[in-house]
């Protein structure tokens, strides 16, 4: 049975937890030798239960390294990763596998280097890349070696191995692109909303702007056409920056025609009522929330960043924004809008395409592709 390291240095909230976490599980439950640590800028208990509930060890690293009661015996003559690495490398329990699991932040490369070094064998998977933020030279100079040593580098969009290839300069021929698991039902049969009720689209994501861009879908939502139009929009979910969308939505007098409905727990509910998802996002990785909506026969409006397109295919399953404006996502609105006669054939066509698209267990193949590694 393989010995198998789980190291998230990822925030600890969103669905990029999700592959690690039930991966560490999935092999945990096979009889696998699993331990994982988590670096999480807020701790989340609740996330790693059922692995402590399996017997898995979960450290929890601390952003504050000093203040660690884990590693402040590790920090003599080196960082706190470097000390990690070395009792993995030197203990009694070593690891024929990590895997760093990270966001769009270069948080692994510390961990990376370290473990690399320690002469461990390591993976890193990456959930999101913005384009537009090049890292600086020392950076991307530090950042190719270790990632063209790495076991294997993940990906879950083939945009985004090649927008970091572009950034470091350098081809990953370790490279490979994974799927995030789904909380919908994939045997789920094909259903459409009542058709005597309004066209709705949805926006399902975090309210982090930044990122998520609810901020360009509104200011194209504006726009004096679409208030002509029986056309309503809705966004589900929470965060940093609800209570500024909605003021944004007040000032420019739409209020009316925009609803903001919180957290759901239940994807399916939200597809029962609406008809069309919209993506409007600056960057990303695979956003579940996109996947999701495909599985439950829903078309798309999204950016042309990240993944998107690789999902989704203009006027067949959706519509792709060419840049993420407003006035590129009002313009693939006024597309889709003058298309909504052919939403449900193109809902159908969603709904059959991403099953293909993606495997019926994801976290099972990437189990294989780590033990692999082993």
């Amino acid at each position: 049975m393989a010995r198998i390291l789980f190291l998230s240095s990822h925030h600890g909230i969103g669905a990029a937890e999700n592959l690690w976490l039930e991966t560490a599980a999935h092999l945990a439950r096979a009889g696998h030798e699993v331990r994982a640590a988590v670096c999480w800028l807020k701790w989340e208990p609740a996330r790693v239960q059922e692995l402590v509930s399996l017997g898995v060890p979960v450290m929890r690293i601390a952003q504050s390294w000093r203040f660690n009661r884990w590693l402040r015996p590790l920090l003599k003559g080196g960082k706190a990763e470097t000390g990690m690495a070395q009792q993995l490398a030197g203990g009694s329990w070593k690891p024929d596998q990590v895997l760093v699991s990270q966001g769009n932040d270069h948080s692994c490369l510390p961990w990376l280097k370290a473990l690399q070094e320690a002469g461990i064998s390591t993976s890193v998977v990456t959930h999101g890349i913005i384009s537009s933020d090049w890292p600086k030279d020392g950076l991307a100079e530090r950042l190719a070696p270790v990632f063209t040593n790495a076991a294997r580098t993940f990906w879950v969009s083939e945009r985004n191995q090649t927008d970091f290839e572009d950034q470091i300069g350098t081809v990953l021929n370790n490279a490979l692109v994974v799927r995030n698991p789904v909380k919908v039902n994939r045997e789920a049969p094909f259903t459409w909303p009542a058709s005597d009720s309004p066209l709705r689209m949805a926006c399902v994501a975090r309210m982090q702007t930044r990122p998520k861009g609810h901020d360009l879908l509104i200011q194209a939502f504006a726009d004096p056409v679409w208030g002509q139009r029986d056309l309503h929009l809705s966004f589900f979910g929470d965060g940093e920056n609800r209570h500024g969308m909605e003021r944004l939505a007040k000032k420019l007098g739409i209020s009316s025609r925009v609803h903001f409905k919180g957290h759901v727990n239940s994807v399916e509910d939200i597809w029962l009522d609406h008809h069309l998802i919209a993506q409007p996002s600056r960057n990303e990785g695979m956003p579940l929330s996109l996947v999701e909506a495909l599985f439950c026969g829903r078309p798309a409006l999204a950016t042309d960043i990240a993944g998107h397109a690789e999902l989704i295919t203009e006027g067949e399953n959706g519509f792709l924004a060419e840049a993420p404006t407003a006035r590129h996502i009002g313009e693939a609105l006024e597309r889709a809008w003058n298309q909504r006669g052919q939403w449900q054939s193109m809902g159908r066509m969603a709904y059959d395409r991403i099953r293909r698209d993606v495997p019926e267990n994801p976290i099972a193949e990437f189990a294989q592709q780590l033990l692999a590694l082993t």
